[in-house]
């Protein structure tokens, strides 16, 4: 599993969408503002759960590699006998 399709779906999603997209940077530049606290607290939870994130994907992704080199190890040896 990767995050750039993730990443790809949600530029596209914006990208399409150019309304939805101003108006989310002008909620956010008001809240840097106006609440600079709930801004920051909002953005280091993002923050917090992108990288949680990424490191799912990370440790599923070498379980599926290692999963299919396994399998592949095991009908290398059942073709053997």
């Amino acid at each position: 599993m990767d995050l750039s399709p993730l990443i790809d779906s949600i530029v596209t999603l914006l990208g399409n969408n150019l309304l939805i997209s101003i108006a989310l940077a002008i909620l956010l530049i008001i809240m840097l503002f106006r609440k600079p606290k709930l801004f920051f607290m909002i953005f280091f939870i993002t923050l917090f759960l992108g990288a949680v994130l990424y490191m799912i994907f990370s440790v599923s992704s070498t379980a599926v590699s290692e999963e299919k080199h396994l399998i592949n190890e095991s009908m290398k040896d059942l073709a053997k006998k």
